[in-house]
């Protein structure tokens, strides 16, 4: 007999049977496997529940950001001032940039396109039978109060341009208007009275705010006798 099967027989059994000896060897068998596992997975470790730490370098990494941003902001915040930035600024183009001087003439001509092309036509001629022409019109190369005052109040009823008569209404561009500044109507005047075939003086600021001073009791629209009464045709 072996020496496994004598430390496994009782001495009090009279005798051991081959088969049970084999089953406890067996048993024992499994108990040195289970031990060779629990020893791989200790060298593997177990898994663990609970709270990770952030890596130190991580922290680092988002400390400097946090900095530089700090530093950048402390630098370029220009006072929290609402007049910091300037929309004419140019690259290179120094501190501060030379004011540019006003053309009525582009000025006039954007208030055309925008205000009064859809009626009058892009080229002055108008619509016959309905839109009075501004090109070669005398109400409009003529006294430039007359045209002014047209521009400030509008005009209504039947005018006669060229020998042609025309019967509508020319909304107001002034206070009871639009409500255009003397240098929007003074650009736009102009504009109309120097483009085409149009060869009249521009018309300054000044006078437009003297003709506004001396019409701020009018009320409505001009009629053409009106204008005609303060301004004859020339």
């Amino acid at each position: 007999m072996s020496d496994l099967e004598k430390s496994l027989s009782h001495p009090d059994d009279p005798a051991s049977k081959p088969g049970h000896v084999q089953h406890e060897a067996a048993a024992y068998g499994d108990e040195e496997i289970v031990h060779v596992h629990k020893q791989l997975e200790r060298e593997n470790g177990e898994p663990e529940e609970g709270f990770t730490p952030v890596p130190m370098v991580l922290m680092v990494c988002f400390g400097l950001l946090f900095f530089w941003a700090g530093m950048y902001f402390n630098k370029y915040n220009g006072d929290f001032r609402p007049d910091v930035f300037n929309p004419d600024w140019t690259p290179g183009g120094g501190g501060e940039q030379a004011e540019v001087a006003f053309d009525p003439i582009k000025r006039g001509d954007r208030l055309f396109r925008n205000n009064c092309a859809a009626c009058h036509q892009a080229d002055g001629k108008g619509v016959p039978g309905a839109f009075p022409p501004l090109d070669g019109s005398p109400w409009v190369v003529g006294a430039p109060e007359r045209f002014v005052k047209i521009v400030m109040r509008g005009l209504q009823g039947p005018v006669e341009v060229n020998g042609n008569t025309y019967n509508g209404n020319m909304p107001s561009y002034g206070e009871n208007g639009l409500d255009w500044s003397d240098q929007d109507i003074a650009a736009i005047t102009t504009y109309v009275r120097q483009s085409w075939s149009n060869e009249a003086p521009a018309v300054a600021e000044e006078l437009v705010a003297e003709v506004r001073s001396s019409i701020a009791d009018k009320s409505g629209a001009w009629s053409s006798q009106e204008l005609l009464d303060m301004h004859p045709m020339e």
